[in-house]
């Protein structure tokens, strides 16, 4: 019954931990592997302890140490190469400072200048939104931006701008305030900034970055098409860099 049990528990991590390789999540599934393989050597080392084998108990819980509280096994790496990781993406405009978590797809901001700059947007009211999003109006990033983390944060906004404020709710405004959004990055650091990379990224590490990202904020998976537009912007600007950088 004991080895039923441990192999149905066995197969239930194995397909977790395959869930997250198929999504891309390779830092959470480096994390999971660094408990899991800790977690295990340090049960080894407390049975062996237990049968009296007091000198390989040891040796076996100096590795599961190791394993826990410097992420590495010898040669082999569980997350200590990654203390510093390609875990957010950035975006500025002239309103808000926005900020997309790789992990969750959480998307978090701060106001920059204006009527509420200095404010975190998860610490503004409903009225205050409204107030916001008529202030950064003329700003079709800031708009735009604003509009992301709404839908992220703030589900049914629009109608409750429409049926509070008289603001028009239709796709076809909605669309008409997004055509005027102006793209193109401000350079280099920008794009490193949104992909979440540090300068010196390879083209594969740009390539995995965008693969990550789009599919947190793809339109079709209902994320945010400005922010997809300004991610796409960053890997051609990224990779075209490379290449040039490499000539």
């Amino acid at each position: 019954m004991t080895w039923i049990l441990l192999g149905a528990v066995a197969v239930v991590l194995g397909a977790w931990l395959y869930s997250l390789y198929t999504q891309g999540e390779i830092r959470r599934l480096v994390r999971a592997l660094r408990w899991i393989v800790g977690g295990g050597l340090a049960a080894v080392a407390a049975v062996l302890g237990l049968r009296g084998n007091m000198m390989l108990a040891s040796f076996v819980g100096i590795a599961a140490a190791g394993v826990l509280t410097r992420g590495r096994l010898g040669p082999i790496d569980f997350g200590a190469g990654m203390s510093s990781p390609n875990n957010s993406s950035k975006v500025r405009s002239r309103y808000l400072s926005m900020r997309l978590e790789h992990e969750t797809g959480s998307v978090s901001g701060a106001v920059n200048e204006g009527l509420f700059a200095g404010r975190d947007l998860s610490s503004l009211t409903a009225e205050e939104c409204w107030a916001l999003y008529d202030e950064v109006a003329d700003d079709a990033d800031s708009l735009a931006l604003f509009e992301s983390w709404l839908d992220a944060n703030r589900a049914g906004w629009r109608d409750w701008f429409a049926e509070h404020f008289g603001m028009d709710s239709g796709a076809g405004a909605d669309e008409g305030r997004r055509a005027d959004t102006g793209s193109g990055l401000s350079g280099i650091d920008e794009a490193y900034e949104i992909l979440g990379l540090k300068p010196g990224a390879s083209a594969e590490d740009i390539r995995k970055a965008h693969r990550t990202l789009m599919k947190k904020v793809h339109p079709d998976h209902g994320g945010s098409s400005f922010l997809a537009a300004r991610i796409n912007e960053a890997k051609d600007l990224l990779l075209d860099h490379v290449k040039r950088s490499a000539r």
